[in-house]
């Protein structure tokens, strides 16, 4: 697996998916630059990403179908990053030890795949949430 990639959160393609979105533009921009010169994602972004843009009246009601081109069409573009069994408990047990409780959990899943890669930068909308989990990391993420 190539190292030292941009990683980037599921919600920078969340964003990059919906037009009336408020980071549309700069997420879109973002993933158009990772396109040319190589990012990465979890390989549960997609799940994430689906559920989101899929689901209804929080999600953006996207049809299911066109969800699953969007990503499809953005696991072939780049790189997926997945965590073993090990990792991933590892990833759970580092957030209990810092107190990190709920749905936290699923950004520290991000930032383990990103740390698994060596990201170069890691992109999200949600800069305060990552910084929580990995301040060492912290001049590494930033917005799109």
């Amino acid at each position: 697996m190539a190292k030292n990639l941009a990683f980037f959160d599921s919600n920078i393609l969340i964003a990059a998916s919906i037009s009336g979105h408020i980071h549309h533009a700069a997420s879109n921009a973002r993933l158009a630059l990772l396109q040319r010169s190589g990012g990465a994602c979890a390989s549960h972004t997609l799940a994430e990403a689906y559920n989101t843009l899929t689901a209804h009246p929080k999600g953006y009601g996207v049809p299911p179908a066109d969800a699953a081109l969007i990503l499809q069409q953005a696991s072939q573009t780049y790189t997926l990053v997945s965590l073993t069994p090990k990792e991933t408990l590892r990833a759970i047990e580092d957030a209990a030890l810092q107190g990190l409780p709920g749905g936290i959990v699923y950004d520290a899943l991000l930032i383990a795949c990103a740390r698994k890669i060596d990201a170069s930068v890691i992109y999200t909308n949600n800069v305060k949430h990552f910084c929580r989990i990995a301040p060492n990391l912290a001049s590494r993420i930033r917005e799109p």
